[in-house]
């Protein structure tokens, strides 16, 4: 259990990064999840609602940045972002929580099943964060790597290609439940991305091939989830070759 002490809602990035650097501040974006260590309870909540970070921008050529604050359910009705990561990010939430669940909740997160990390992933996003060093851009899959996110940084907004021909496949117990394991292709100007999820900590980049450890768990054993990924990813490399 977390205790919140304080609540702050500041009007400008360099105000939310001032507050989270104090000790026990932590983020809330959409109210969904809170990132907190429940050992360094109390903390004092930033929220982020004020920051005005819930734009979608046409950037050069087919790059599409959306705002951290954009909501999940925002990002999966929005026409100029691609179909498979649209479906990707309804099934991040359930529908009841996808108009409060935000794209920069769901980076910062960085959960091993989220199938929209992974069609983020194959679509080359980019993390903007924010520190008291100014705007840096990062690789999602290095950002991933880097997590826990420190309390002096801030996701802005990710930005992603939107051209090429991608596919998904996921296996689930349940078609409403979290996949198993789940596979992302695309393939834009000749090159082929391939992201699974369900294998480790983080969504991750592989090719077809490649040999993956993932832990087992009452969904499925570790050589079941080996044998899904070698499924799945080859059926995704077909639909979009």
């Amino acid at each position: 259990m977390v205790t919140a002490i304080a609540y702050w809602r500041p009007s400008t990035t360099a105000e939310a990064l001032e507050i989270l650097a104090r000790p026990g501040a932590v983020v809330l974006a959409g109210g969904t999840r809170l990132n907190a260590d429940p050992s360094h309870a109390p903390v004092e909540v930033v929220d982020l609602q004020d920051l005005h970070l819930d734009g979608v921008v046409h950037e050069t050529g087919d790059l599409l940045r959306v705002g951290a604050m954009l909501t999940l359910q925002q990002l999966a009705d929005h026409p100029d972002v691609p179909a498979v990561v649209r479906e990707a990010a309804r099934r991040e939430r359930p529908s009841t929580l996808r108009a409060q669940g935000t794209v920069g909740g769901c980076v910062a997160t960085g959960s091993g099943e989220s199938e929209l990390l992974a069609a983020l992933l194959v679509h080359e996003a980019v993390v903007l964060v924010d520190s008291g060093h100014g705007r840096e851009a990062v690789a999602l899959g290095t950002f991933l790597a880097g997590l826990p996110l420190g309390g002096d940084r801030v996701v802005a907004a990710v930005s992603f290609r939107t051209a090429g021909t991608a596919a998904a496949a996921r296996t689930a117990r349940t078609p409403a439940d979290t996949a198993i394991v789940a596979a992302v292709g695309r393939v834009a100007d000749g090159v082929r991305r391939v992201a699974v999820t369900g294998v480790g900590p983080r969504p991750v980049l592989v090719q077809p091939g490649d040999e993956l450890h993932p832990a087992g768990d009452f969904r499925g054993s570790s050589e079941y989830r080996r044998a899904l990924v070698d499924v799945l990813v080859a059926r995704v490399v077909e639909e979009v070759s």
